[in-house]
């Protein structure tokens, strides 16, 4: 009998915590786009929490001249302040046929993309 209380306890309590949970995942969220040459340079990304629209994050982006990303800059929202605080930065470079090569982080982290085809034939 505790084995079961214990089990419809458990059951409610998992039922709650999903409940709760997926309530605070619902916001509208909006993107307000700047573009340039029909290409993004800054993104800001606000949700709308009671009724007021709430900022949450910034892009700027810089573009080689063949249209690809290479510099991409981000922004978090400092209420306090009421201005955007800068957080990361990242670098991209690309291969002879535009696929990106490496993406570096503001720490020196590189993160490198090999295309090569391994499998055997």
């Amino acid at each position: 009998m505790k084995a079961m209380a214990f089990r419809v306890m458990l059951a409610i309590v998992a039922m709650l915590t999903v409940t709760n949970t997926s309530a605070v995942i619902k916001k509208t969220v909006y993107n307000n786009d700047t573009v340039e040459n029909g290409l993004v340079v800054a993104r800001e990304v606000c949700a709308e929490e009671g009724g007021a629209l709430v900022f949450i994050s910034r892009s700027e982006m810089e573009y080689t001249a063949d249209g690809q990303l290479a510099v991409k800059r981000d922004y978090t929202w400092n209420e306090t302040e009421s201005t955007w605080t800068f957080s990361r930065l990242y670098t991209y470079t690309y291969s002879d046929n535009g696929f990106v090569i490496t993406v570096t982080d503001a720490n020196g982290r590189v993160r490198t993309f090999d295309y090569t085809n391994n499998s055997e034939q």
